[in-house]
């Protein structure tokens, strides 16, 4: 049976091309919490996402001034960011264990009934590995294992499923290193700090002036 491929494209079947190579980020999506290949940029002072697949009428926007309310809220944005989780090599399932947080690749249901499946991607926990002899096909390795996941995010979370390696990327431990996004968040989170300075010192009482002495004349 020929493999599905593992690339990470759009959720559609007719999505508009890459507007640019790989950029090595994904970003969950504030429409479906689901994750996609994307890039950044920071324009007027906005920070723009641009998701690898969709044209640019799906670009989310942030702005400092409408979407932060709190540092609370930078640290939630930050978070729907990381690197790009990797398709988990067939030779190299021996190195999951459970625990490891998994990306996996499902078929949601379109809105009409008789729609295509769309392919979206939504993390999930290892829960156990059913290991299965590996066979050789054309002198590639394929690996037939079986992985008990239970699903943490999408409209499965908290559902349990058994998948195989077709489906399944591994998500990095490490952060992302790209200047734009840093930069945007470390400045919105200083704002804060500024804002937090200009109101305590705003709530202090003024300093009291120094009462003027009384010169007291003695009568001899």
């Amino acid at each position: 049976m020929p493999r599905r491929s593992r690339k990470r494209g759009a959720t559609v079947a007719l999505a508009p091309p890459a507007r640019r190579p790989r950029p090595g980020i994904e970003y969950r999506a504030r429409s479906d919490e689901a994750w996609y290949g994307a890039r950044v940029a920071v324009q007027d002072g906005l920070l723009r996402v641009m998701f690898e697949t969709f044209s640019e009428d799906a670009d989310e926007w942030y702005d400092p001034g409408a979407d932060f309310a709190s540092p609370g809220d930078v640290d939630a944005l930050r978070a729907r960011f990381r690197r790009e989780s990797l398709p988990l090599d067939d030779a190299r399932c021996g190195d999951l264990r459970p625990g490891d947080m998994l990306c996996l690749a499902c078929g949601i249901p379109g809105d009409g009934d008789g729609d295509a499946k769309e392919l979206k991607y939504y993390d999930a926990v290892l829960e156990t590995v059913e290991r299965a002899a590996h066979d050789t096909v054309d002198g590639v390795e394929q690996c037939p294992c079986r992985f008990t996941v239970r699903f943490t995010e999408g409209p499965r979370r908290g559902c349990q499923d058994e998948v195989g390696v077709e489906v399944v990327c591994c998500v990095p431990d490490s952060p992302i290193q790209d200047p734009a996004l840093s930069e945007f968040l470390d400045d919105v989170t200083n704002r804060f700090g500024e804002d937090q300075r200009t109101a305590t010192a705003a709530s202090q009482p003024a300093a009291p002036t120094p009462s003027s002495e009384r010169r007291y004349s003695s009568s001899n």
